[in-house]
This record gives structure tokens, C-alpha cells and sequence, in this order.
């Protein structure tokens, strides 16, 4: 008999169908708010701009307090209070059709989302077992994958056929589902340590173990930032069609994908999975800088979203990995935050490259990043190597 210890138990399916009712309200809102804002409260698209960047920003400032909030309030209560921002947030958009409002309701609910992808993510980590994380973050984020999937079509369907209300009230009745999920999951209470010393305000932000993965994933969203941002302007500028594919590809490949790499990394190690997704998202890359036909951007959609697909949940797993269970909330601010700054600068140094080049070129760089990250990976594999190998020489 396998003494492998259980993943899929009532509370991890919970936490898969919340997180994914929590991603769809989110994803819902992504194409449609830009649209419903130049719509509805005439606003330019410098405006928009700013108001849909603001949500990233305060996102990021909230997340290192997360640990403060949970530790004061507990993880329950702080959860709840976090979606009710969303929930609130989310139906306040109808209203916000002036820009100062749109922007305050934007910054309110990246607060609320902030805090409540993190706690989730963090109640995911305590309960997943440590022999099976690299698996559980991958099934994890396969929920996320669908609502990413289906939520565009579902609320452009809504923008162009409803009343904007009907799009608003499917996001909160998404997030109203998210809250009958959770009350049915016992809630572990943060572990405070009574004899911790006191620490600078910079050093009780940072934990030293996810530091290196954190700068992993830094560098990883930075090359996500160009894909996401650019991609269909880099198909209109080669005059592809039916770019639209290499979306619906990319996430099936990346959710396939999942299936095989978490129980790979679970058994052989994290750099069984790193170098070879790695490998793949480069090609991917340079696949798509070479690109003439939407037959060659399918290719490169399989190769990358399997490589993205893997990666992100085995950085996470093997941040967790490095560190205590009281911590996890810390590491878990600190991956997102890394991820985000990656996905809001790359956007932006990816975009001066396109005005400045074109937008190949961006791709192209971007495999030049995921080289970089490789490499630095590799060496800091061999450092760690190279010095367990003089440790044990001292031992003997």
C-alpha cells in the first residue's frame, strides 16, 4: 500500500472551486470594464488605462500586510471582509462612470482581491500535503485556468447582449458562490511565535528561503507581460487571423500539462521541471518571433503553454517548499507581488521595445529573459551543489 498521504479531500475541492469562482469574477471584468468605461462614462483611453493599472498597484501594496491582517483578525474573517470588498466592488463599477470614482472602486477592490488570492492560496499550501505540493499548486491553478478560459466569452456575451448591470451582478453572484464555498472549510489560525524577536519593517516583509524563487518568477512575468499585452497586436501587425487560437491552446496545453509536471516535481525534484519548462517556453518564444502563419503560432502556443504551464505552480511549490508553515502567508505575498511587478513592468519595457522596433522583437527578448533565468537558475544549482559536496567533506 502507497504510504503517498491524500491531496483530494472535501477542503482542497472547496478551495479549487472557490479559488476558480474567485478568478472568474476577476477574469469576467478584464475585457469588458475598458469597454463599459469608454461606453458608458466616456472616458479616453489614457484614462482607462490608468484606471485598470491602478488594480495591480494596490494589489501589491496590500498583499505584505496580509500576514498582519490574519494574525490580528484571523484568516476567516479576513477573507470575508476581503471578498466583500470585491463583491462590492464589483456591482460599484455600474456606477462608476466618472473617473475619480472608477479609479477609487478599482484601487478598492485590487485591496480586496490582493488579500483574498493570497490567504486562499496560503490555506491551499497549509493543507496540501508536502509531498504532493508540486501536484496540488498545479491542480490549483488548473480551476484558475478554466475561469480564465471561459470568463472573456461569458462577459463580452453579457456586455454586448445586457444591460451592463447583468455583467456586474454575474461577478458578484461568482463571488456571492466563492462565500458559500469557504463557510463550509475549517479555518487553521495563524501560528504566532511569542519568542520571535523584533525586526525592522523591511526584514518582517521579506522571508530570505523565497527569495530566489520570488526573482524567478520576477523575471518569468516580465517575458508574460509581452504575450498578454501584445499578442494581438503582434498577429494584426503579420496580418494572421484567428489569433484567438493561440489563446485557446496556450490554456489547454498549459492545463494538460499540469496533470504530468506536479507529480514529476513532487518525486524527482523542482529542476526536473524548471530546466525543461524552460527550455520550452524559449523555443516557444522564438517560434513566435519567427512566426508567418497562424499554423506556426499554434505550434508555439503548444510548446509555451506547457511551459508556463508548468512553471508557475512549481515556483510557487518549491517557495513553499523552502519554508515554515507560519511563513507561508509571507511567502505567498511575496510570489504574487514578484509576479505582478514582473507582468506591470515587462508590459511596460516590452511596449517601448514595440514602439521602438516592432513588435516581433519583444518576443525575441523575451526568449533572451527565459535565457537568463535559465542560466542563473542552473548556476545557483550547481553553487548549492558544489557547496553540500564541501560541507560533507568537512563532515567526514
Amino acid at each position: 500500500m502507497s504510504n503517498t498521504p491524500s491531496l483530494w479531500n472535501k477542503t482542497f475541492f472547496i478551495i479549487m472551486f472557490a479559488n476558480a469562482f474567485a478568478f472568474f469574477a476577476f477574469d469576467l471584468l478584464l475585457p469588458t470594464l475598458p469597454l463599459f468605461l469608454a461606453k458608458h462614462g466616456g472616458l479616453d483611453i489614457s484614462q482607462i488605462g490608468l484606471i485598470i493599472g491602478s488594480f495591480t498597484f494596490s494589489a501589491i501594496i496590500i498583499r505584505p500586510f496580509t500576514e498582519f491582517f490574519t494574525n490580528k483578525f484571523g484568516k476567516k474573517k479576513t477573507l470575508v471582509v476581503s471578498i466583500l470588498i470585491c463583491l462590492i466592488s464589483s456591482l460599484g463599477y455600474y456606477f462608476g462612470t466618472n473617473f475619480i470614482l472608477a479609479l477609487s472602486i478599482r484601487i478598492l477592490h485590487g485591496f480586496g482581491f490582493g488579500l483574498a488570492v493570497t490567504i486562499l492560496s496560503t490555506l491551499a499550501a497549509e493543507i496540501i500535503p508536502k509531498q504532493r505540493r508540486g501536484e496540488g499548486m498545479g491542480m490549483l491553478g488548473n480551476g484558475t485556468t478554466i475561469a480564465l478560459a471561459l470568463s472573456p466569452f461569458v462577459g463580452i456575451w453579457l456586455f454586448n447582449s445586457y444591460n451592463p448591470i447583468i455583467l456586474f451582478g454575474t461577478a458578484g453572484v461568482s463571488l456571492l458562490i466563492f462565500l458559500f464555498c469557504i463557510s463550509f472549510i475549517s479555518f487553521p489560525e495563524s501560528v504566532i511565535n511569542s519568542n520571535q524577536e523584533e525586526t525592522s519593517f523591511l526584514k518582517s516583509l521579506i522571508e530570505p528561503s523565497a527569495i530566489f524563487p520570488s526573482f524567478l518568477m520576477l523575471l518569468f512575468g516580465i517575458c508574460m507581460g509581452g504575450v498578454i499585452s501584445f499578442m494581438a497586436l503582434y498577429a494584426k501587425e503579420l496580418e494572421i487571423e484567428g489569433v484567438e487560437w493561440f489563446y485557446f491552446v496556450n490554456t489547454v496545453s498549459g492545463f494538460l500539462i499540469r496533470f504530468i509536471s506536479g507529480k514529476v516535481f513532487d518525486r524527482k525534484g523542482h529542476a526536473w521541471v524548471l530546466v525543461p519548462s524552460s527550455i520550452s517556453v524559449i523555443i516557444g518564444f522564438v517560434l513566435i518571433y519567427q512566426t508567418t502563419t497562424l499554423s506556426d503560432l499554434i505550434i508555439a502556443a503548444i510548446l509555451y503553454g506547457m511551459g508556463t504551464g508548468s512553471l508557475f505552480p512549481s515556483l510557487q511549490a518549491w517557495a513553499l517548499n523552502n519554508t515554515k508553515p507560519e511563513r507561508y502567508t509571507k511567502v505567498t505575498a511575496m510570489f504574487f507581488n514578484s509576479f505582478d511587478l514582473g507582468i506591470g513592468g515587462g508590459s511596460a519595457v516590452l511596449g517601448l521595445i514595440a514602439a521602438k522596433i516592432n513588435y516581433g522583437s519583444i518576443y525575441l527578448f523575451s526568449a533572451f529573459v527565459m535565457v537568463f533565468f535559465l542560466l542563473v537558475y542552473c548556476s545557483v544549482l550547481f553553487l548549492n551543489k558544489q557547496n553540500m559536496v564541501r560541507i560533507q567533506k568537512r563532515a567526514n
